[in-house]
């Protein structure tokens, strides 16, 4: 027998959007990210948090989402190397934890990988792991697009570092701050 809750007017509104967007009805998914949220009470090093994109599990007290760590497990990496690769950040265990609730949410996490969009996730990346760790993950010498037009629009002097920063920051939909040294790379 099915229970009723009342939400707002604003939570109805951006679950129907979703429901739409992920083609499931309004209550399995209303229920599926009840149920995953309760569930991560089992994972105290994750956390839900608001990002541009929507809700990510992220890992407690770092910037680091889940969807971060399976991405380098799906491209092969060990456990060991994705903390090493992340050091001192990320421990071994914490990349283990986001291992374990991959296995439990695969569906989820796969769907949201898929809808990421390429170019900035490959700009986070290149930031993230520098010129040298960007090759040995996606074996390309070649800086990403969205590197490369925020170098030439500062090159140019079209814009000074913040200004390229802001772009680039605008481009990708997201609100993390980098060096300079990191979109000029």
């Amino acid at each position: 027998m099915g229970h009723t809750i009342t939400v707002s007017e604003q939570v109805y509104a951006a679950l129907q959007r979703q429901a739409v967007h992920s083609r499931k009805p309004l209550d399995a998914l209303a229920e599926s990210w009840l149920k995953q949220h309760l569930d991560l009470e089992r994972y105290p090093e994750l956390e839900w948090r608001q990002e541009p994109g929507g809700w990510r599990v992220g890992i407690r007290g770092t910037a680091i989402d889940v969807y971060t760590v399976i991405g380098y497990s799906q491209a092969g990496y060990s456990p060991q190397e994705i903390a090493d690769e992340m050091s001192p950040i990320l421990s071994v265990g914490q990349v283990c934890t986001c291992l374990s609730y991959y296995a439990e949410y695969p569906d989820e996490i796969d769907q949201i990988l898929a809808e990421s969009e390429t170019e900035p996730s490959k700009a986070r990346l290149y930031r993230a792991l520098g010129p040298v760790g960007y090759w040995r993950l996606t074996g390309s010498s070649d800086q990403p697009r969205a590197i490369r037009e925020a170098r030439a629009r500062y090159d140019k002097g079209v814009e000074s570092p913040s200004e390229s920063l802001k772009t680039l920051r605008r481009d990708e939909d997201t609100d993390q701050w980098f060096q300079r040294s990191s979109v000029l790379q």
